[in-house]
């Protein structure tokens, strides 16, 4: 075949298919979507979390992967979202461990009262991002069908009250109560002898301005983030519960992306896991500082009060103590020793 020939032919395929050129393959390849669903308002920190994970994951991928969010909750609350994932409806539900159990049972742990030493709080996302703790968890949420794979903290949470004024534990007695759906979070409520009532996040406000529940369980940061002020007057700062959100993405889904990607999501994810624990504190003391300023009364427990609440809480490992796996315990103890 002549050059004229050749040169024609040439000229024949790329008017047909289009002319490829370095980069445009990658251009024309089809972007993948993450959608994720969380609760978080603007100013929560596991909000702030979420975003720095966007903004790293689409860095790191050049855009061939684009990350949605859902924040407040708008897709719903974390275990309806959860179940979306497992159904393949979403890619992504940020599940908080409260709600974590209703989805496998090894779980529970993490509702139990006091289970992380308010001081140890770092050794032990140490642990479950990276460490035993973290396999452990890994292997037994596979068996629903979830990956965790983003680990964002919270600070400790207390209970917060619409009208009275609790300063010490016997003044717990009688009041409703919202509860998450944990068994735990109920035996709590109850070991204390408040009246709980289990609400999906999405309709706790509601349920607070009617008068259905009296008070809530909450961080000073998600008192400022979720403008709580307003309807809630009386925070007693027991800091026993130490929810952290977990980043569940569906594992058929992880396992299906290209592996460039699926590291790619493990980078972003330890990167703003770890940028997202450094403002806590900051945020807490920004939410101290919110109740003060907008009236909400802060009664500090002393060493009595503790003791009492402690004593309150041995209930609650009574029951729940023997039906935990021994192994998840013994991870939790190890991480803060």
């Amino acid at each position: 075949m002549n050059r004229f020939l050749k040169g024609c032919l040439v000229f024949a395929l790329i008017a047909t298919f289009g002319t490829v050129l370095p980069g445009q393959a990658q251009a024309r390849e089809k972007k993948i979507l993450i959608r994720v669903s969380h609760t978080g308002s603007e100013g929560n920190e596991f909000y702030m979390g979420w975003e720095k994970f966007k903004e790293l994951l689409e860095q790191k991928t050049n855009g061939r992967v684009q990350v949605k969010i859902y924040p407040n909750a708008v897709l719903g609350s974390d275990r309806v979202a959860g179940e979306a994932v497992q159904q393949g409806n979403l890619e992504v539900a940020s599940i908080a461990t409260n709600i974590l159990s209703s989805f496998h049972k090894s779980a529970t742990a993490f509702d139990m009262p006091y289970i992380c030493d308010p001081a140890k709080m770092m050794p032990y996302m140490n642990a479950l991002a990276y460490g035993d703790l973290n396999k452990y968890l890994v292997e037994k949420m596979a068996e629903v069908d979830l990956f965790p794979f983003i680990f964002n903290a919270t600070a400790m949470r207390s209970w917060a009250f619409t009208k009275k004024d609790v300063k010490t534990v016997d003044d717990l007695a009688g009041i409703k109560i919202r509860a998450t759906p944990s068994p735990i979070d109920i035996a709590n409520c109850k070991a204390v002898g408040m009246n709980p009532t289990a609400l999906a996040f999405d309709a706790v406000y509601q349920a607070l301005q009617q008068g259905t529940v009296e008070g809530e369980l909450l961080s000073y940061s998600s008192m400022r983030a979720w403008g709580r002020a307003e309807i809630l007057h009386c925070m007693f700062p027991t800091q026993h519960n130490f929810p952290i959100h977990v980043g569940c993405m569906s594992k058929k889904f992880f396992e299906s992306l290209p592996a460039d990607i699926q590291a790619a999501v493990m980078e972003a994810a330890k990167e703003a896991q770890e940028w997202e624990w450094t403002v806590l504190e900051n945020e807490e003391k920004l939410g101290l500082e919110y109740c003060q300023k907008n009236g909400v009364k802060v009664n500090f427990l002393d060493d009595a009060q503790k003791a009492a609440l402690n004593e309150k809480f041995k209930a609650v490992w009574d029951e729940f103590g023997p039906q935990l796996d021994p192994r998840m315990i013994q991870l939790i103890r190890d991480a803060q020793k």
